[in-house]
């Protein structure tokens, strides 16, 4: 598991993440600012991811910063493709999944294409991407790890834990961990409470 999260709070957020639309409640008491655009959706239905953030910014179609961003990623992380929402060439793939499988990550967040679906879907990873293309990049030594980036319109910072179930992707800030965990759970125990008190009146 990544090092700057600990094992505690992330099986808080795994048990919340399981129930369902925790990124709803994520973005709500983040003030509707968390969430990644309407056009990063999941590879396969299903899919969910929760780690925290190794950043890649790839140049131009150039993977060689995908593969170096899986080998620096601790055991837990998931890996956000900051692309620039280049959707004719794809970063990730049958390849980059089985190198991260190996290296634990939880998942993979792309402003940018994907392909081999079927594959990446057989082998049960979770992809977000903002598109599908059968175009493959190539390797040319470029690009950058760890460093900002703005995938889908929102700023993620390595560390940053990213979160993404059917309705999206959300990013809560670095150190802003636990507060928004507890600001979810008082909201949704709030949610729960008043839709008892709706069906006692029903």
């Amino acid at each position: 598991m990544a090092e700057f999260v600990t094992a505690d709070l992330m099986a808080a957020y795994e048990a919340l993440l399981a129930a369902g639309d925790l990124t709803c409640a994520v973005s709500d008491v983040l003030g509707h600012s968390a969430a990644m655009h309407a056009d990063m959706r999941p590879v396969w239905p299903g899919a969910r991811l929760l780690g925290p953030a190794v950043t890649v910014r790839p140049l131009g179609t150039d993977l060689s910063a995908v593969y170096a961003g899986i080998e620096a990623a601790p055991r837990g992380s998931v890996l956000v493709i900051d692309a620039h929402g280049l959707r004719h060439s794809a970063f990730w793939g049958e390849r980059t999944t089985r190198a991260a499988l190996e290296r634990g990550l939880r998942g993979a967040v792309i402003d940018g294409a994907c392909r081999d679906v079927t594959a990446v879907t057989r082998l049960g990873f979770p992809v977000f991407s903002t598109a599908i293309t059968p175009n493959a990049g190539v390797r040319g030594g470029q690009g950058a790890v760890q460093v900002p980036g703005a995938p889908a319109g929102t700023p993620v910072l390595p560390g940053d834990l990213v979160l993404a179930d059917e309705n999206g992707v959300v990013v809560v800030p670095r150190g802003e961990e636990e507060r928004t965990l507890r600001a979810v759970q008082a909201a949704l125990s709030a949610e729960q409470a008043a839709i008892q008190q709706e069906s006692a009146h029903e």
